[in-house]
């Protein structure tokens, strides 16, 4: 019901949390999707982008791992529930104030919807041709 799936928002956004550093902001954007902003990655684009990789790579292996979910039941003992989650990734790579919040989150949308069409458990990049902060973009299935 909706308390197990509350549990699982919860549960993976902690996961994200701890893929990520103080600088970093993770947010749920609406129903399974959420909104990673990686601060402060390397000027050069093959670097920051290598970075973004590394950390969507990070996140996709923590939430490959099973969740083991309470589902509290009136009158019953409380039954645990093991669920396993893929995730799609989108991911832009820009620099500070080069595009607008729209066309970042727009950018990562699309590319996450890539990752979704080519089998889910993906990771794809939205070319923006710009660099030094990266948005990721994921929903669970």
């Amino acid at each position: 019901g909706h308390e197990v799936g509350d549990s699982l928002l919860i549960e993976v956004a902690t996961r994200l949390k701890g893929c990520l550093r103080e600088v970093d902001t993770v947010a749920r954007f609406g129903g399974d999707e959420f909104v990673v902003i990686l601060s402060e990655l390397m000027i050069d684009k093959t670097q920051s982008t290598a970075q973004a990789r590394g950390v969507a790579e990070k996140i996709r292996a923590a939430l490959a791992s099973p969740f083991f979910l309470t589902q509290a039941q009136p009158g019953k003992e409380d039954t645990v529930i093991e669920h396993g989650c893929s995730i799609s990734i989108g991911v832009v790579v820009f620099a500070n104030h080069e595009l607008s919040e729209t066309a970042i989150l727009k950018c990562a949308d699309a590319a996450m919807y890539q990752a979704k069409a080519g089998g889910r458990n993906a990771i794809r990049f939205c070319e923006a041709n710009l660099m030094a902060e990266g948005t990721l973009s994921g929903t669970l299935s």
